[in-house]
């Protein structure tokens, strides 16, 4: 006998799209919950350090300053835990969304704290007016003052930094550069997560995305590592939504192409060195994806694979495509001829770098010898952790997109190291080995989670067989939530420490990047005045420089 089901009720039918657009708009609500408790949890730690009466010029004053940062982490993270038992009772799922929110705004929020107790007393940014940030000044005043820039620098950065300072200080960049970079670093961290909430659950988002991103986080620029940590993920699901657009409506697929397009034109704009360094593996990748789509389902699959990946491009191009031609006008006259120390170390080594701000510029035996041929137990778990995730999960678009990203980095890095001797130029290649780290710190966090999956879907089919049945999984999940927000809050809290550490200010014969911290305080205020904290109350002399397009009175 066969038995049919009954046919929908016209109640049913109607209710049906009711009942998706009520997920929807749940959805869309949690997310929102998310992204405000990060942002708020990351701003709040950042003004607790405001809080902190020590003066930075002192060592003593730096570990006190450190210290209170760590016990105002402990009880936030006190309260989180508090938190998320209260409602994991009544909401579980959007309690571990919620945990998950506020620990990623704590991890760059200790960071932010850190600098802020690094420049407690001046006004300036890291560097005060000298180097990259002083160029990032006066093109933010060119901005105002309606001066072209740069043709090959992103405009996204100087722009946004000449609207806040008209907006919030009254044109003075110099006053709003500090605070610009601090709010950089802190939303660091609910960036990262939100980015990688699009393709994980929220623990594991928490766990790879901002682990990944632990060694990125500057405090001098920190919104060029900001792009990348958000660029991946942002790839990844457009990679995604190509591989899986049969299950998308035509209007779904435009709209969700043209949103992520919009997404990476900003990014772009922000930032386009990440892009440059993606370029091969993202391009190969995606005639890939259309090749087997081609294969698999003919030109209709290939057709709606096309649609958001269309879509995507034309909203880019729109939104950035003149800066983008601009940027192809000018990368064959601009040469960078900035050698510096990383641009003497071993190409093949990636684990470490020394930026290109004061540091260390003679190191004897750099990098450090390995243990096997050279090479060092954490690059080898990195290599471990990609031949894992290749080997357990090579068709996901995470897996895809972080693999390509990581190819087309290498061939890059040794393209231009390569040429180095012979055009005389660096091309900035040495900042490969931060995507390069990035990328493969994520890929060996996805080796971590599509194990747990592979066991949890053994265990589950041998369940009956081999392990009990267990009631009442409720405490046990709250004890594992718990258990992974105590760990991953402690080890960001060290991390950001560590991060903030090395930025306080010291002496400039130290060769560090404490120096950009000390140059701040002993540089003399747009005000006239030395900074509070300077040494004898002595400080360098600083005239604005003459800005050129300022309209006259």
């Amino acid at each position: 006998m066969i038995v049919t089901a009954p046919a929908p009720s016209p109640v049913a039918e109607r209710r049906t799209p009711r009942g998706r657009g009520g997920r929807l708009r749940r959805a869309i609500a949690l997310v929102s919950a998310e992204a405000a408790v990060s942002v708020f949890a990351a701003f709040l730690l950042t003004y607790l350090g405001k809080r902190l009466h020590v003066n930075p010029m002192q060592r003593i004053g730096q570990v006190s300053g450190l210290a209170a940062i760590q016990l105002r982490l402990l009880l936030l993270l006190a309260v989180t835990v508090l938190l998320y038992l209260a409602l994991s009772r009544r909401w579980p799922g959007a309690a571990v969304n919620i945990g998950a929110a506020t620990v990623a705004g704590l991890a760059t929020g200790v960071t932010a704290a850190g600098n802020v107790v690094a420049l407690r007393g001046t006004t300036w940014p890291l560097n005060g007016y000298g180097g990259d940030v002083g160029n990032l000044q006066t093109w933010a005043y060119n901005v105002i003052d309606g001066v072209p820039l740069p043709p090959e620098y992103p405009p996204g950065f100087p722009h946004f930094l000449a609207f806040i300072a008209e907006v919030f200080f009254d044109g003075r960049v110099e006053y709003a550069a500090k605070w610009v970079m601090i709010g950089f670093l802190a939303i660091s961290g609910p960036v990262a997560y939100l980015a990688w909430r699009m393709l994980l659950p929220p623990l594991w988002a928490l766990g790879i995305g901002l682990t990944s991103a632990l060694p990125l986080f500057d405090l001098y620029k920190p919104y060029s590592p900001l792009v990348l940590v958000v660029v991946i993920p942002v790839f990844a699901k457009l990679v995604q939504v190509t591989m899986r657009s049969d299950t998308l409506s035509r209007g779904q697929a435009l709209a969700v192409g043209g949103g992520l397009g919009a997404l990476l034109a900003g990014l772009f704009l922000m930032y386009a060195g990440w892009f440059v360094w993606s370029a091969v593996g993202v391009v190969v990748l995606f005639a890939i994806v259309l090749g087997g789509l081609a294969r698999s389902g003919g030109l209709r699959a290939l057709w709606q694979g096309l649609l958001p990946l269309l879509a995507a491009t034309a909203v880019f191009l729109v939104l950035a495509g003149r800066y983008m031609v601009r940027l192809l006008g000018a990368s064959g006259s601009t040469k960078d001829t900035y050698f510096y120390f990383d641009t003497y170390t071993d190409p093949a080594y990636f684990a470490m770098w020394g930026v290109d701000s004061p540091g260390p510029q003679r190191l004897v035996g750099w990098p450090p010898l390995g243990e096997l041929g050279g090479v060092g137990l954490f690059p080898i778990l990195l290599v471990i952790g990609l031949a894992v995730a290749l080997g357990l999960a090579l068709r996901q678009p995470m897996v895809l997109t972080l693999a390509a990203c990581t190819a087309s980095a290498f061939l890059l890095r040794y393209w231009y190291a390569s040429h180095m001797a012979r055009d005389q130029a660096v091309q900035l290649y040495p900042r490969t080995s931060i995507q390069i780290m990035y990328c493969l710190l994520a890929l060996t966090g996805l080796a971590v989670y599509y194990s747990v999956q592979r066991i949890r879907d053994w265990s589950r089919s041998h369940e009956t067989l081999v392990l009990p049945r267990r009631s009442g999984r409720g405490p046990a999940r709250r004890s594992v939530v718990i258990g992974a927000l105590c760990a991953l809050g402690l080890l960001y809290g060290m991390a950001g420490s560590a991060t903030a550490d090395a930025f306080m200010p010291k002496d400039p014969s130290k060769k560090s990047l404490g120096t950009l911290a000390w140059y701040s305080h002993t540089l003399q205020q747009p005000n006239g005045k030395c900074p509070h904290y300077a040494p004898k109350d002595e400080c360098g002399a600083f005239n604005l420089p003459e800005r050129p397009g300022k309209k006259k009175p």
